[in-house]
């Protein structure tokens, strides 16, 4: 994140309240949150509106996090686990409160976990061992009874059963069982976040009219502390935004910002491809192997297929927008497998792509200040403090969803707008990982 003399030499300056970088699922939510607050704020994106990995992904609106809820409790703790399910139902709520069921492409359909038969023989790397199949059913079946425990609506399929789907996935026989999250949906995530971006209302600031708060095409290049009541500044080579308060809403790209963040939010690239229907017919969003491959069918009938990163780790990571021949090798497989392709059967494959997505540590979204100095925003250092101090440094970031951006990243706005503008300590606080 560079930009040269002659383009900073003559900004424009604006003043609002709250600047916030980026304009993904949680920068555009955080936008929403703080036009329902009643504050003036502008919302700076790099590239084009929700360019990154809001608009790559594959449009699951789905209850929970990466691990299944029995890992989750054994990672968290039960109370803490269950809180967070929680979350993400909320998050989905929310989003269904701003409109997203009158969406063309929203689909009102469950999204099962599923554990495919083990296998020996064959080369290809996402098809499990019998002891990893038998551990994933285990860890599913466990979940059902822990949800069930815990008012956490679930369901169970196996094959043969009469409520099990007729669909290409169910007859390929590679399905031991599935656990149903019968609540969830899928949607067209660019069709969404132009949706949510369009609720965003024009305001002035110094007398310039601001069509929309959305700003494209402005890469921050420095935060910049000073003092007064709009004592932070944020320079893009067009503009000079003075605001109160800073919420960094980049996920996998902040450490470009704030290099101190370079070991707490992990770049990792997924990839995904599409295919035409070709006559083929799935009834539920599906997420197997612990979620290393996910796949669903869209409103227009479209099939996209995602996953297979995990069993090429070193290569999948960084900010690199580019396919692979492995991972995509792989897709292929497991799309020949799960929805009924024979070898010679040519793929009516449409579009490749990738995105890069934010991982913390522990799977746990991010929600936090950081010290920032005056220089830029080079000048960065993690505050280490488990509770806010008195007066709450005014630059916030709010990120690393590992994958479900779109099932935490709305409630996860709101939460870092609530606790920035009320100086308290939120949920999934930063400060865990940095103290």
């Amino acid at each position: 994140m560079t930009v040269s003399h002659w383009r900073r030499s003559s900004p424009t300056t604006l003043e609002v309240d709250v600047c916030v970088i980026g304009s993904g699922v949680c920068g555009i939510s955080a936008g929403l949150a703080l036009q329902r607050r009643g504050r003036s704020f502008v919302v700076l994106e790099r590239g084009a509106l929700a360019c990154g990995a809001s608009t790559r992904n594959a449009g699951f609106l789905m209850r929970g996090a990466a691990c299944h809820y029995a890992e989750a409790i054994e990672l968290y703790g039960r109370e803490r686990a269950r809180a967070l399910w929680r979350f993400t139902e909320e998050n989905l709520e929310g989003l269904r409160s701003e409109g997203c069921e009158a969406l063309p492409s929203y689909r009102r359909v469950p999204s099962m976990l599923l554990a495919l038969k083990g296998g020996s023989g064959g080369t290809e790397p996402w098809r499990p061992s019998p002891e990893f199949a038998a551990a994933n059913r285990a860890g599913l079946e466990r979940s059902l009874t822990l949800m069930r425990e815990d008012g956490l609506e679930a369901d169970w399929l196996e094959p043969g059963t009469r409520s099990a789907p007729d669909d290409s996935a169910w007859r390929s026989g590679m399905i031991a069982c599935a656990l149903v999250n019968p609540a969830d949906a899928s949607v067209n995530s660019y069709e969404l976040m132009r949706t949510l971006a369009a609720k965003l209302k024009a305001h002035s600031s110094l007398g310039r009219l601001l069509p929309s708060p959305v700003m494209e095409n402005q890469e921050v290049f420095a935060i910049q502390e000073g003092s007064g009541s709009r004592g932070v500044t944020v320079r893009t080579a067009d503009f000079a935004i003075r605001c109160e308060r800073v919420l960094v809403c980049t996920n996998a790209y902040v450490s470009l910002l704030f290099p101190a963040l370079e070991k707490i939010v992990l770049p990792r690239r997924g990839q995904m491809l599409g295919l035409a229907a070709t006559g083929r017919k799935l009834s539920a969003s599906y997420y197997c192997n612990d979620g290393s491959e996910y796949f669903r069918q869209a409103a227009d009938g479209t099939i996209v297929v995602g996953g297979c990163r995990t069993y090429f780790v070193e290569e999948e990571i960084g900010f690199e927008d580019r396919v692979t021949t492995n991972v995509q090798n792989a897709l292929e497989s497991f799309t020949r497998a799960l929805l009924e392709y024979g070898e010679r059967e040519e793929l009516p494959v449409t579009s490749r792509w990738s995105g890069t997505m934010g991982f913390s540590p522990d799977g746990l979204p991010l929600i936090g200040p950081v010290m920032c100095g005056h220089a830029g925003a080079s000048d960065v250092a993690l505050t280490g403090n488990s509770s806010l101090p008195r007066a709450t440094p005014p630059v916030w970031f709010c990120g690393g969803f590992t994958g479900h951006g779109m099932s935490m990243g709305y409630k996860a706005a709101h939460e870092a707008v609530d606790a920035m503008l009320g100086d308290r300590a939120p949920l999934f606080a930063l400060s865990r990982l940095t103290c």
